[in-house]
């Protein structure tokens, strides 16, 4: 019988985002390596079959979300870990799997292995209200109190905030970079036909073309671009704003919010934002390959998925020097802000 893993994860593919390409990639090596892969994740979309079997590989989706998961994954998890008695090691990813994977792996004495993205504590009280972000400190130091193995961290940054923060010891910590997919992201597979297909869609010729892709989160500084957007416009008659947002929860909300600052411009001005959901990486790569410089405002990044495929593409970057930026992205091929164009540095 061969070697097992299960991984739970709040979200997998097809969901975008960083953390999502990281574990494809994990999941990947680990099925080159001979493994048995079980993913458990969460049943986001009703238009994603509840399992799905390829190969060595089976995806099991519960729960509508990440909330949902963190429950139905303990339940669903008993019952793989009945039906598979081979499996050697549960991987968990934080924030929804962490919970579940740590109850499992008391409950059936398997090791747990937990990767942790990013460490926010008291940072909460920047980005939320004082009680949401009082229940969501209390659930992220519920999460380290929780027994784990080991814990994989994605950058310096984020383990020695594990042992400030909540006294992690340092035999269970153990450091490994995201991989970027140098392969993918490169300018070199990008076609003429490509680039020349993105500057007609896009209509790049002729202007000075800034791009934000991501997630849209509040750490993500995503609101203080978007603050600055009309005096940028006013700034530079051919600056061109092109924002490429991941469906998630604040993508609406990000959206309406451009859009009331483009409310009282003239139509000149309006008409250089443009707004796109979850292009294919094919497409958003060769836009990343044609436009002046991607700006990614981060107000604190774990590791800054972004920010590596942007410098693997050989393209500018304008960010912020905070968190694991300045250990992760060279400071000769990015520019460091302190404030998003608001405020002098």
């Amino acid at each position: 019988m061969p070697k097992t893993l299960l991984y739970l994860i709040d979200y997998y593919l097809p969901h975008k985002g960083g953390v999502e390409t990281v574990f494809e990639q994990i999941i990947s090596r680990s099925l080159q390596e001979g493994y048995q892969v079980i993913v458990l994740t969460s049943h986001y979309s009703l238009d994603l079959p509840q399992k799905e079997q390829s190969g060595s590989l089976t995806i099991i989706r519960t729960g509508k979300g990440r909330l949902d998961f963190i429950f139905w994954g303990i339940w669903r998890g008993m019952q793989i870990l009945r039906s598979f008695p081979s499996i050697q090691l549960i991987h968990a990813s934080t924030y929804g799997g962490a919970i579940p994977a740590s109850l499992l792996g008391i409950l059936s004495r398997k090791p747990v292995l937990l990767t942790v993205h990013e460490i926010f504590g008291k940072l909460r009280n920047r980005y939320k209200s004082r009680k949401t972000a009082r229940l969501y400190r209390l659930f992220e130091r519920m999460i380290f109190q929780l027994p784990f193995a080991k814990y994989h961290c994605v950058s310096l940054y984020t383990l020695n905030a594990l042992r400030l923060v909540y006294g992690i010891p340092d035999k269970k910590l153990f450091l490994a970079y995201n991989g970027v997919d140098y392969e993918f992201w490169s300018r070199e597979k990008v076609s003429k036909q490509e680039s020349l297909a993105v500057q007609n869609k896009f209509g790049l010729i002729g202007k000075r073309n800034l791009l934000y892709f991501g997630h849209t989160g509040i750490s993500k500084g995503i609101d203080t671009l978007v603050e600055a957007i009309p005096e940028l416009l006013e700034q530079d008659p051919e600056l061109q704003l092109i924002f490429n947002l991941i469906p998630a929860q604040r993508d609406t909300f990000i959206k309406e919010k451009i859009q009331t600052f483009l409310a009282g411009l003239p139509p000149s001005q309006k008409g250089r934002v443009k707004i796109w959901n979850g292009l294919p990486k094919e497409e958003l790569r060769a836009l990343v390959a044609n436009v002046q410089a991607v700006v990614a405002p981060s107000l604190s990044e774990g590791f800054g998925s972004v920010h590596t495929e942007t410098l693997a593409m050989k393209t500018p970057l304008i960010t912020t020097q905070i968190a694991s930026l300045p250990e992760v992205i060279s400071i000769q091929t990015a520019t460091f802000i302190r404030f998003l164009f608001i405020f002098p540095c």
